[in-house]
């Protein structure tokens, strides 16, 4: 009596959807920026804990002390400053004649500090040296930084060298014993 129709059941048409898919691929790899990472050119501290590093005897006088606290705040040779009076005092500090390439910029970071700060000083630190390399630059060749030839920015950072002593894990720094005899 009642006879059951057997239904079928319509193939979906898939010629299109490889086509498709390889379109939407090719879409989001176009209009998608790919961002480079930036971060800072520093030596990291070596691996060896065992390996002992060669003390220094520097004068206090010739140490600059880069502090930043828990909460953020920077302090320059114990005194609060802001960030935007470091590069002054770096280059005012590391351009004296006397201090050229005997003074070391001690670099001393809380560990519950935010990393926003220490890579401001970072940049401080980097753009204050650059200033300073651009300033003899033009003195001496009489063209920018920029436009000298890789012997020229060689002299030029041995003229200003980057001296910065960092200090890891909240303790002491094992590189620079500062102390007040002059060596």
């Amino acid at each position: 009596m009642f006879k059951h129709r057997s239904h079928k059941i319509p193939a979906l048409n898939t010629t299109s959807t490889a086509d498709i898919s390889f379109m939407l691929l090719i879409f989001f790899l176009v209009t998608t920026s790919m961002d480079r990472d930036q971060g800072l050119q520093r030596q990291l501290p070596p691996l060896d804990n065992d390996k002992q590093e060669q003390l220094t005897d520097v004068s206090r006088e010739n140490v600059m002390k880069l502090e930043i606290d828990e909460k953020g705040q920077l302090f320059v040779d114990d005194s609060l400053t802001s960030m935007k009076q470091v590069r002054q005092r770096i280059v005012a500090f590391a351009g004296q004649e006397q201090l050229r390439t005997k003074h070391i910029l001690q670099v001393k970071t809380d560990p519950k500090s935010d990393y926003d700060t220490y890579f401001h000083l970072q940049n401080e630190i980097v753009a204050a040296y650059r200033q300073l390399r651009e300033q003899r630059a033009v003195k001496v060749y009489h063209k920018a930084y920029s436009r000298c030839s890789e012997s020229q920015r060689e002299a030029l950072q041995q003229f200003y060298p980057q001296r910065v002593a960092e200090e890891y894990d909240g303790s002491d720094n094992d590189n620079v014993n500062p102390n007040d005899n002059d060596n």
